[in-house]
């Protein structure tokens, strides 16, 4: 079973701080990363020698603009209808900002807290976002894609690997693949981004 994740292309607000909006749409270069993933996928690519090339079946976004919006460029490239799904929405707080705190572990005292109950409440729906793309999975008996958002892909990611210690930086519209198989999960691919050439890179 493959889940793949995308986080959306370049937002307003990581453009503009000083803006509040939590619903934040795409710049221009936001949605033309978005167009480029959804041509890329419609290739479709092929990554290296031993897998076949990347293919998926359906499109689950966040309700959040801009994750629908890179979703809406996404579906129509693959002509796959889009759905959304609540649990795949953003934290309202800076998520590694309530992860446990460690110290360098190699010859040092290794210094740790637990994560915030704010944290805690988020990866509860991180692990309900999870099990839906796998129902959604199983039900289509193919890859799905979520389209989501950094927070919320790499809080997925430390579900998987069953660990708050590790943060992952996620690119703008970059492909990352988590697959079930041999009775555990396997991160195949972080931040694939062939679609965008090195001006277009963006986190």
């Amino acid at each position: 079973m493959k889940i793949y994740l995308a986080r959306h292309g370049q937002s307003r607000w990581q453009v503009n701080r000083d803006n509040q909006d939590w619903d934040s749409p795409l710049t221009d270069l936001g949605h033309r990363q978005a167009q480029r993933l959804g041509e890329w996928l419609a290739e479709p690519p092929l990554i290296d020698a031993c897998t076949g090339p990347i293919k998926v079946v359906e499109v689950i976004t966040s309700p959040l603009q801009r994750a629908k919006q890179t979703a809406g460029y996404i579906g129509e490239c693959l002509d796959i209808p889009v759905q959304s799904n609540a649990f795949l929405k953003e934290a309202k707080f800076l998520v590694s900002a309530h992860l446990p705190q460690k110290g360098f572990p190699f010859g040092r005292k290794i210094l740790s807290s637990r994560p915030s109950g704010m944290y805690h409440a988020f990866r509860a729906q991180a692990s309900q976002a999870l099990q839906d793309l796998v129902a959604a999975a199983e039900v289509a008996n193919g890859p799905v894609l979520g389209v989501a958002h950094g927070g919320l892909i790499s809080t997925m990611l430390r579900l998987v690997a069953d660990s708050d210690a590790v943060s992952f930086w996620i690119y703008n519209t970059s492909l990352n693949l988590i697959e079930w198989k041999r009775g555990r999960w396997h991160l195949v691919h972080l931040n694939l981004w062939d679609h965008l050439p090195p001006r277009m890179r963006t986190f």
